[in-house]
C-alpha cells in the first residue's frame, strides 16, 4: 500500500447525513431515537513541503451536529494529531492541521539531527500524513476511517495504519471493544471468508500460508471493529494477522449474522427497514 494522499488543498463543507461509503441508507432502529440533528463538517487538506520533511493533513472537521457527538469527535481527531492529546488546541480546524504540520516539521528536523544531516533530498525527506474522513454517516452513528503513515528516511519501507472508529450521535459514545460481545468459531468462520476473499484465495489453507499467525486461534485485529451502514467492519493493521508486503484485509460481517454476537448498545445502531 503507497502513499496515498493526491487531494488539492482546499476546504469544503460537507453534509453528509445517512451517507456511507459503502453505499448504505440505513434507517432507525424502532427502540432507538435518531437525531434530529444532522452531523455536519468541513473537509480541510493541508499540504506542506519544507526543508526538513513533507506532512500532510486531511480532515472532515465537524461543525455542527449534537452536541455531545460534536465535541467528542473533535477531541477524537485531537488526540490522534497530537501526542499530548491537543488539549491545548482551539476548535478550529485550521489552525489544527497548522499546528499539526508545524509539529511534524519540528519532528523531522530532529530526526535528521540525530542521524547527522541538516537537510537531505526531497526523495530522501522524512514523510509524515493523517487523514480522518467521515467514512460512514447516519442517523444514529457515525464512523470516522483514520489512515495515517509515516516514512523515516534511508528506511526500507513506510509504516501505516488503518481502522475505523464510530461514535453515537444521542450522546458522543465512542465504541470499542463493546461492539461485540462473544466470539466463536461460526462468528470467526465468517471473518476467514472475509480474507478469503481479501487475499483472492479459496481455502483456510492457502491463507494460512500468507498469515504470520496462527488462524486456529482466532487472531482479531489490534483495535477493535466498527459499525458501517452494512454490518460490522474488523480492519486488521499490518503486521497484526500476516507480513507487511500482504497489506491489511477489511472484513466486514453483515448485520444479520453479527446480530445474536453484539452487544445490547451496539445491537441499538442496527438499521431496520
Amino acid at each position: 500500500m503507497g502513499k496515498q494522499f493526491t487531494f488539492l488543498l482546499t476546504f469544503c463543507a460537507c453534509l453528509l447525513l445517512a451517507n456511507c461509503r459503502d453505499g448504505g441508507k440505513p434507517s432507525a432502529p424502532a427502540t432507538t431515537k435518531a437525531s434530529a440533528t444532522p452531523f455536519v463538517t468541513d473537509s480541510i487538506h493541508l499540504t506542506e513541503q519544507g526543508s526538513h520533511g513533507l506532512c500532510e493533513v486531511y480532515i472532515d472537521y465537524p461543525v455542527s451536529g449534537p452536541t455531545e457527538a460534536v465535541a467528542a469527535v473533535r477531541e477524537f481527531v485531537k488526540s490522534i494529531l497530537f501526542e499530548d492529546g491537543g488539549q491545548s488546541k482551539a476548535d478550529d480546524a485550521g489552525e489544527l492541521v497548522r499546528a499539526y504540520c508545524d509539529e511534524c516539521q519540528e519532528v523531522h528536523r530532529k530526526t535528521l539531527e540525530q542521524m547527522g544531516l541538516s537537510q537531505v533530498d526531497a526523495r530522501e525527506a522524512p514523510e509524515e500524513g493523517v487523514e480522518l474522513r467521515l467514512v460512514c454517516n447516519t442517523p444514529l452513528f457515525v464512523t470516522y476511517e483514520v489512515y495515517r503513515y509515516s516514512y523515516i528516511t534511508h528506511g526500507g519501507h513506510g509504516e501505516y495504519s488503518n481502522y475505523g472508529v464510530t461514535f453515537r450521535l444521542r450522546d458522543g459514545h465512542r465504541f470499542g471493544d463493546d461492539i461485540i460481545a462473544t466470539m466463536d468459531d461460526e462468528l470467526y468462520s465468517h471473518i476467514l471468508a472475509g480474507m478469503r476473499e481479501y487475499f483472492g484465495v479459496k481455502s483456510n489453507a492457502a491463507l494460512q500460508t500468507l498469515c504470520t499467525a496462527d488462524l486456529k486461534t482466532r487472531p482479531l485485529p489490534t483495535l477493535p471493529p466498527c459499525l458501517m451502514a452494512d454490518g460490522v467492519r474488523y480492519h486488521y493493521s499490518i503486521y497484526d494477522i500476516c507480513p507487511f508486503e500482504e497489506g491489511d484485509p477489511a472484513v466486514t460481517i453483515p448485520w444479520a449474522i453479527a446480530l445474536p454476537y453484539m452487544t445490547a448498545s451496539a445491537r441499538e445502531m442496527i438499521p431496520t427497514n
